[in-house]
């Protein structure tokens, strides 16, 4: 499965599907205790962890394959990069009962849900979860801020189920403008990238080369006319990749 975002109108309507839900965690209401708690650990000295409304679609399309192809709310699930992201919340409000999160910034352990939820410092390229213990991962707008994609691979595959689910969204753009991002132009301490139609296709094919293939190949859309996103002065859109892993342990 590859699907693109075609328009702002899409991440409007994935955040109203997720209103009329309840699982809108942009709103401060849903989140009011959560974050009365992060502002006594803090004594008001940080903000607390606030969803990104842009990332409605991500959030809704990530939701969507996961409870199709997951079913099983005891099945642990982890989010790379986790930190200020809304699907943890989400798949928590859902009723699943074993979600992980883990993100170099050390104020993850303090995101909401955190008495449910395990939150756990880490690079995401190289953690100390077991070998095959993940029914599913999502690694939402991540990968574009430097992440060694190779290292990436090679950590997905080891902590994933044998069939497990690998989920992916990222910035990207199938126009053909080109982006001229300088290279001293950083995000966390880490270099941006807006992945293209070739570099995606490069990326999905080192999951391909170690025995991944594509959730639903017959729904590939990495096409889009629009590009409804414009960030530091640059506009482009973002594309979901759903992988399943092989059947097979290392």
């Amino acid at each position: 499965m590859l699907q693109t975002l075609q328009s702002w109108q899409e991440i409007q309507n994935s955040r109203e599907q997720l209103q009329e839900r309840g699982l809108d965690f942009t709103d401060p209401l849903k989140t009011r205790f959560w974050r009365f708690l992060f502002d006594l650990r803090f004594r008001y000295q940080l903000l607390p962890p606030q969803p990104d409304v842009t990332k409605s679609w991500d959030v809704a399309k990530a939701v969507e394959v996961i409870t199709s192809t997951v079913p099983n709310k005891l099945a642990p699930i982890l989010d790379m990069g986790c930190f200020n992201s809304e699907i943890l919340y989400v798949l928590h409000a859902l009723g699943y009962k074993s979600l992980h999160g883990c993100d170099l910034n050390p104020i993850c352990h303090w995101m909401f849900f955190w008495h449910q939820i395990r939150y756990c410092i880490a690079d995401l390229t190289q953690t100390s979860y077991p070998n095959h213990y993940f029914a599913a991962i999502t690694c939402l707008s991540v990968i574009e801020h430097g992440v060694p994609l190779d290292n990436l691979v090679k950590e997905v595959r080891r902590i994933l189920q044998p069939g497990g689910l690998f989920i992916l969204t990222t910035d990207y753009d199938a126009t053909g403008q080109e982006h001229k991002i300088p290279e001293d132009f950083q995000i966390f301490g880490l270099n941006w990238t807006i992945f293209n139609q070739a570099t995606l296709q490069e990326l999905i094919q080192k999951f391909i080369d170690v025995g991944f293939h594509l959730l639903e190949p017959d729904r590939v859309l990495n096409t889009h006319t629009e590009c409804p996103i414009t960030w530091h002065g640059e506009n482009y859109s973002f594309v979901m990749v759903a992988l399943k892993a092989p059947e097979t342990k290392v």
